[in-house]
């Protein structure tokens, strides 16, 4: 039995080795492929706010900064160069009106999707060599992942 225990749980580590080690790894690559693309005005910073707001209609920046892991004057710089760009419109708060709420604009929305657009097409151009069979091995193990990952629950 404590065999079985211990196969499980040592399976349950690789698993998370696997992924630890390969994460920072896919984003770099994203990162660099993207900044190469011409038709790509985001930086990922500013890609991970926008879609953020998607997600979320309206948030405080502290929950950005909070979402980002990043201190509030860093990320305050960040949304003052999207608020500029008419990507990111504030709002004050109807419940509280000392509080400002942040909002994707119809074009903040406009171009997060282009911009993960183009973050797909670097994904399926690496992915492109992977027989059928493993990009679909892939395509399930990301589907048995996402319910574990979902976002609202990351940090409980």
């Amino acid at each position: 039995m404590d065999e079985t225990v211990n196969e499980m749980q040592n399976s349950a580590l690789q698993c998370a080795v696997a992924i630890l080690d390969l994460m920072p790894v896919v984003m770099g690559s994203l990162r660099c492929r993207m900044r190469r693309d011409a038709t790509n005005s985001l930086t990922m910073v500013q890609f991970r706010v926008l879609a953020f707001l998607e997600r979320h209609q309206a948030a405080s920046l502290s929950k950005i900064a909070e979402f980002l892991e990043l201190g509030l004057p860093t990320t305050s710089k960040t949304v003052d160069g999207l608020v500029n760009s008419n990507l990111v419109e504030r709002h004050v708060d109807p419940e509280d009106r000392r509080r400002v709420l942040l909002e994707a604009s119809a074009a903040g929305k406009k171009e997060v999707r282009a911009t993960r657009e183009i973050a797909e097409a670097c994904l399926a151009k690496m992915l492109e060599p992977l027989p059928d069979a493993d990009r679909a091995s892939v395509r399930n193990a990301m589907q048995l992942l996402r319910p574990i990952f979902r976002l609202p629950t990351i940090c409980e």
